[in-house]
């Protein structure tokens, strides 16, 4: 019978890979609803300059920018933007505090072998992460094969 101690999951590891900015998730709602964001930001208010840096995650919302969208926007409150928000400030904390997960049954200290520096090729946030990893020396040509499949440049 399985534990909560058993586990190797928990609640605060499911920080997803790419946080999601919630005007990433602003302009996907407008395109579905077939709205341009130079016509929705002047029906609420916005430079259109403004609305596009917001879309794109350079700009975060404000309670007062969250009003203005759900003015605009029926049937989406505020509230869920500043949520959204909150949540996306949250994921990229938990990325700065903790990058990368360790690999259930690996013990670093256990290796004969250099550590292996990975560096993203380019992040959709404009920030690249670069992580440091310890495997079994048997699993170096893996990883530099995933790596180099995926873009990211391996230093060992």
């Amino acid at each position: 019978m399985e534990t909560n101690t058993d586990k190797r999951f928990r609640a605060n590891d499911a920080t997803p890979a790419y946080p999601v900015h919630p005007g990433g998730i602003l302009g996907e709602e407008l395109k579905a609803r077939g709205i341009s964001q130079k016509q929705f930001a002047e029906t609420v208010g916005l430079q259109a300059t403004h609305l596009s840096a917001l879309i794109h995650g350079t700009r975060n919302f404000t309670p007062s920018v969250a009003a203005k969208i759900e003015s605009g926007l029926e049937g989406i409150p505020a509230a869920l933007w500043m949520k959204l928000q909150e949540s996306y400030n949250l994921d990229v904390q938990r990325k700065r505090i903790n990058p990368s997960r360790l690999v259930t049954g690996y013990n670093p200290a256990q290796f004969n072998s250099q550590p292996a520096h990975l560096s993203e090729p380019q992040s959709p946030y404009g920030k690249k992460r670069q992580v440091t990893l310890t495997i079994p020396e048997s699993d170096m040509d893996l990883l530099v094969s995933l790596a180099t499949r995926l873009g990211w440049q391996c230093q060992i």
